[in-house]
């Protein structure tokens, strides 16, 4: 198990854990229509289209696998704030500039700092001798689209690390006070980013550890959020999940698993 390097990651992960579905199912129980967000379970919560603005404050705690041999568990403790208008959506470090909205459809500009992805040379054995690797500022479009309570969410974002792309999609079920939403999803992520991440290069190699180029993939996801409104402001959710690596990512000799589970709990309040 392990817990971020230093106070920096506690800053970054303000916007590191998808809580926002806690915001999804509280919308959707009073009827403002939610915009999908980043990688499912998860959702900004209102469109703002009724011209309002909302925000909140909440926190949680996740646990994820990570590939990598020897590495184990990152666990992932975080306060999170989210806020929310008819043409700006703001969630921990993603900013959205809403372009266009209408018929459920949200077409967004995005911009997400993402300093938690990486790994440093001390996190395990196989990173020894090599560089670390660090996060990066993301930008590009982002589309949402719910019909209502089938959410889909894609994103295209560039950055110096490479390019990546998401498509989620969450079926919500409500019943009384509690909400179930199973979610899948897909990441794609090209040559560059998966030869930053997992790759090795020549100065770094050693006889067990080969020079490795790393090769576009695409990761699947899946699992199941349960939420339960406390009240018209207040909300818990858990989540497991698992997601399946791609060969670009399973073929590296820093890499000893196939697939990896996730778990997470958390809290919101939405003051508006």
């Amino acid at each position: 198990m392990r817990f971020p390097r230093n106070r920096t990651h506690y800053l970054v992960l303000l916007g590191a854990l998808p809580w926002l579905s806690i915001v999804h199912a509280q919308s959707t129980a009073e009827g403002t229509p939610p915009d999908t967000e980043q990688t499912l379970p998860g959702a900004t919560g209102f469109d703002g289209q009724d011209g309002g603005s909302h925000w909140g404050l909440g926190g949680g705690i996740g646990a994820r696998g990570l590939p990598y041999k020897g590495y184990g568990t990152r666990v992932e403790p975080a306060p999170y704030a989210f806020y929310d208008s008819r043409w700006i959506s703001f969630v921990g470090t993603t900013f959205d500039l809403k372009a266009w909205q209408g018929d459920g459809f949200t077409f967004s500009l995005r911009t997400r700092f993402s300093l938690f992805d990486g790994y440093s040379h001390s996190d395990a054995a196989i990173f020894h001798g090599m560089a670390d690797r660090n996060g990066a500022l993301w930008y590009g479009p982002h589309v949402g689209w719910h019909y209502g309570s089938f959410s889909v969410s894609s994103e295209y974002l560039f950055s110096s690390r490479g390019q990546k792309a998401e498509l989620s999609f969450e079926r919500g079920f409500d019943m009384g006070r509690w909400r179930i939403a199973p979610h899948i999803g897909f990441q794609y992520m090209n040559r560059k980013y998966v030869d930053y991440y997992y790759g090795v290069r020549p100065s770094e190699a050693t006889l067990t550890r080969p020079v490795y180029d790393g090769k576009s993939t695409v990761n699947a996801t899946a699992g199941v959020s349960a939420t339960w409104r406390l009240d018209a402001r207040q909300s818990i959710r858990g989540d497991v999940g698992i997601t399946k690596f791609g060969s670009g990512i399973t073929d590296s000799p820093l890499v000893g698993k196939k697939t990896a589970p996730s778990v997470m709990l958390g809290y919101v309040y939405r003051f508006k």
